[in-house]
C-alpha cells in the first residue's frame, strides 16, 4: 500500500506476545493511519506465525511481512556474559537496509515498548541529512566507557552515545553507506571486548551520521504515567519491563490493556497473577547478582550461578 508508515521490529518465539501488544498499542492510538509491520527473525515457528497474522483480521488499518533470516548473517555474533538476557537476535537490526530492499525508510523498535498516543509527526521526521535518528543513551554520557573501550576502536570519546533501542533509519542513505557490511565486519572485529555490542557498534559505525531526536519518540528516562508528552514508552531497565514482577513496577498496568486487544488475550490472568505472587515473593538478576525479595523487601542476594 502506497503512504503506509513502516515499523520494523527482530524477535525470536519468547517476545511474540511482547510484539503483538506493541502493534496493538500503535494500531489503537493510530486508527487512521496505515502500517506496515516488518517482522525479522531467525527461526520463529508456524504457529507463531499464524496467531500474530490474526491481529491483521482484528485491525485492518495495516498488515505483516515476515522475514527469515539465515543464521549465517550472525554467525560468529555473540553477547557478553554480562547480557546473559539478550540474544543474537538483538543484531538482526543491521540487516535491514538489504531485508527492506524497497522500502526508503522504516522505524525500527525493541518490543519493551509502547505507544500511549498519536504519532503525528514520527513518520515525516526531518533527519537533516543524517542516516538515523537516535535518543542519547538513558543511562549517561558513559565517559569513563567511552574513552577506556570505545576509543581503541576509534570512537572520539566526545561524541554523543546514542541508545539503538529505536532507530528512525534512512534505509536508502544507509545502503548507500555500506552500513550493513560496516556493522557486521565491526562486529566480528570487536567481538568479546565490547561491554554492549549491539548498541556500541552503530555509536561506532554511524558516528557524525546520527541525528539526536526528542525523547517524546522514545521515553527512556523512566515511566511516568503523569507525562502526556511521550509518545512511546521504552522501558529499558531490566526491572522496569511489564513482564517483570517486581513489586513497585507499574508498567504491567498499561501492558495489560493493551494485551487484552490481542491474539494472546488468552495469558491475562496469568500475567496478572505473575505480578500478584510478585508482590508476596520475587527474585531476580541483575549485574550478575541475584536478589530475593518478600513483599517489596530484600532478604537476601548472591552472586548469579
Amino acid at each position: 500500500m502506497n503512504g503506509e508508515f513502516s515499523f520494523s521490529f527482530c524477535i525470536s518465539d519468547n517476545y511474540a506476545q511482547h510484539l503483538a501488544v506493541v502493534i496493538a498499542s500503535i494500531l489503537v492510538n493510530n486508527p487512521d493511519e496505515k502500517f506496515v509491520f516488518h517482522v525479522v527473525h531467525r527461526n520463529i515457528t508456524s504457529g507463531t506465525e499464524a496467531r500474530l497474522r490474526r491481529l491483521e483480521q482484528m485491525y485492518k488499518n495495516h498488515r505483516l511481512v515476515f522475514h527469515k533470516v539465515d543464521e549465517s548473517a550472525i554467525a560468529g555474533f555473540k553477547m557478553p556474559p554480562t547480557l546473559a538476557h539478550v540474544t543474537v537476535d538483538a543484531f538482526l537490526r543491521y540487516f535491514l537496509p538489504d531485508i527492506l530492499k524497497d522500502e526508503k525508510r522504516t522505524v525500527y523498535s525493541d518490543v519493551d515498548v509502547l505507544c500511549r498516543m498519536p504519532l503525528k509527526g514520527l513518520k515525516e521526521l526531518d533527519l537533516d541529512g543524517k542516516l538515523i535518528g537516535m535518543v542519547r543513551n538513558y543511562a549517561g554520557e558513559k565517559t569513563a566507557y567511552r574513552e577506556e573501550v570505545l576509543a581503541q576502536f576509534g570512537f572520539n570519546p566526545s561524541s554523543p552515545y546514542y541508545f539503538n533501542g529505536f532507530l528512525v533509519m534512512d534505509l536508502e542513505g544507509l545502503r548507500e553507506f555500506d552500513f550493513v557490511r560496516k556493522c557486521r565486519e565491526t562486529t566480528l572485529a570487536t567481538g568479546g571486548k565490547l561491554a554492549f555490542p549491539d548498541l556500541d557498534v552503530i555509536n561506532l559505525v554511524c558516528e557524525g551520521r546520527i541525528k539526536e531526536i526528542s525523547e517524546i519518540w522514545n521515553g527512556v528516562t523512566g515511566y511516568n504515567p503523569l507525562r502526556r508528552d511521550v509518545r512511546i514508552w521504552h522501558f529499558v531497565c531490566q526491572t522496569q519491563k511489564p513482564w517483570c514482577n517486581l513489586w513497585k513496577n507499574i508498567t504491567w498496568i498499561p501492558y495489560l490493556k493493551y494485551l487484552l486487544k490481542t491474539p494472546y488475550k488468552g495469558n491475562a490472568l496469568r500475567f496478572v497473577w505473575g505480578h500478584i505472587k510478585g508482590f508476596f515473593f520475587f527474585k531476580y538478576t541483575k549485574n550478575r547478582m541475584t536478589r530475593y525479595l518478600v513483599c517489596g523487601i530484600r532478604v537476601w542476594k548472591r552472586k548469579a550461578a
